[in-house]
């Protein structure tokens, strides 16, 4: 389909939701089409956005403040989710957010330090893994 195919698919609520898991998981899906499927009223689909390397920053930035904790752990786990919504995110009350940032190599060592002290065990021990914390021998 193309991308204005799918479009209309999705304004006229056509796609079930493992057409729009499907679209929102390849990896050759327009960012147009990402930005919508981010929008989406169904968890899974926004899930699979936000775990999309081609999904944009905007789009990212939306799902980072979903109220599901799957959806904004595939946020803090994309790699190009910027900086400032890593360090909103290390904050967050679920600590499988804060684990994914943690295992992120993209997550800058100010926050892994930060997390370095975190109350979850699984959380520490990612930050000690994550290629920013490794000692230079």
């Amino acid at each position: 389909m193309t991308t204005k195919e799918i479009e209309i698919q999705i304004a006229l609520g056509t796609l079930s939701i493992e057409d729009k898991v499907n679209i929102a998981d390849n990896k050759r899906t327009s960012k147009k089409i990402l930005i919508i499927l981010s929008k989406d009223k169904d968890a899974d689909v926004r899930y699979w956005t936000a775990n999309n390397s081609n999904t944009p920053i905007d789009a990212l930035k939306i799902l980072s403040i979903d109220k599901d904790d799957g959806v904004r752990s595939r946020v803090a786990y994309n790699l190009n989710t910027p900086i400032e919504v890593l360090k909103i995110l290390s904050k967050d009350k679920n600590s499988s957010v804060r684990y994914c940032i943690a295992r992120n190599p993209s997550t800058p060592k100010k926050v892994l330090k930060i997390l370095s002290t975190d109350t979850n065990t699984y959380v520490r021990h990612s930050v000690v893994d994550n290629p920013n914390m490794v000692r230079k021998q």
